[in-house]
């Protein structure tokens, strides 16, 4: 989609998760988009964006896209609604900016595949690309210091605090799986850092449940095996102890024929050594905003930092590995179409 002169009017399309913010704080600090409406079937969740936005709400999307020739829509419902309101934006040729995960089932991301028919009409907001601490190891592995990758291990922990938890997200079809869910920013970074295109994954969720559920998994893993490459390992999890300072201590260990970086993501940290350096701790960039990218793309006709094609990969790698952890761990092939 062509960039325009003069202001981006947008439409919010739901408020269940609290990624929401990613967009609100966005938008409440540029003068070049604007919210012209929102939308959201849940009446209390409607009347907060209505509030925070001063546009005018709807319960159903076909009534809004009737009423307002919006460019572009921030897509914030729960997971297992999100698809056919995308699909719907694609079918206008609105461009749809989408928190993770877009789909939670195979057939829910052919319908999106289906819809945009090859189109670059579309981003995920997978903020762990814009972090300084990641914009510092995508340097260090360009430069060569750590040679060859051979393997990336990654551990996501989360603290649920069930009480605090929204009721769709213990349902299986609205949720869709801790690996659906939670592996999608790892396995993106892994592809992005490194250029592979295709293996097999493998996934295994544990039965234990996390405290305070009965069915709702504490922990699920996810291997990654690169055609000729390296192996990403992704761990992901619900235990993070209740009483930590932090959500959740995302680190990540990218090891190398000639060295190894150790990412802290909650210390804002990256630690290199390599074979002829003892280990030091890397000055960081500044990072970026999580949804800053997608208005620069259309407003300014900056290049989309998260192509479509990179937000389809992740999706389906992420699915693949819940439907091989449903499985037994059968490893599942997956490739990335050649690009447009």
């Amino acid at each position: 989609m062509p960039a325009n002169s003069g202001m981006l009017e947008i439409a919010i399309v739901g408020a269940a998760h609290p990624h929401v913010e990613y967009v609100l704080s966005e938008i409440a600090n540029r003068t070049d988009v604007r919210v012209v409406a929102v939308a959201d079937h849940d009446a209390a969740r409607r009347a907060e964006l209505e509030r925070r936005t001063n546009a005018p709400g709807y319960a159903d999307l076909d009534a809004l896209l009737d009423t307002h020739p919006i460019r572009a829509a921030a897509i914030f419902t729960e997971f297992g609604f999100r698809t056919p309101l995308v699909a719907k934006l694609l079918h206008r040729g609105i461009f749809a900016i989408v928190d993770k995960p877009m789909a939670v089932t195979m057939d829910q991301l052919a319908l999106i595949e289906e819809t945009l028919a090859g189109r670059d009409l579309l981003t995920l907001l997978l903020e762990k690309r814009f972090y300084p601490v990641t914009l510092a190891l995508r340097a260090i592995i360009d430069s060569g210091e750590l040679g060859e990758i051979v393997s990336i291990a990654a551990t996501g922990p989360h603290k649920l605090i069930p009480s605090r938890r929204p009721a769709w997200m213990f349902e299986p079809q609205t949720y869709g799986g801790i690996l659906a869910d939670l592996t999608v920013h790892d396995i993106d970074l892994a592809l992005w850092l490194t250029g592979h295109g295709s293996g097999t994954v493998s996934g295994w969720v544990s039965p234990t449940p996390a405290a305070g559920t009965t069915n709702f998994p504490a922990l699920g893993r996810a291997i990654l095996a690169c055609d000729g490459g390296p192996q990403f390992s992704i761990e992901v999890d619900w235990i993070q102890p209740e009483a930590s300072p932090r959500h959740g201590d995302y680190a990540m260990r990218i090891s190398g024929t000639k060295g190894r970086a150790d990412v802290l993501f909650a210390e804002n940290r990256l630690l290199v050594e390599t074979a002829t350096k003892p280990r030091r701790e890397i000055d960081l960039p500044a990072g970026a905003s999580p949804a800053g990218f997608a208005f620069d793309h259309l407003v300014r006709g900056e290049p989309l930092q998260i192509p479509t094609a990179d937000a389809l990969r992740a999706t389906r790698i992420a699915i693949l590995a819940q439907e091989s952890a449903a499985n037994g761990g059968q490893p599942l092939r997956w490739a990335e179409p050649p690009r447009r």
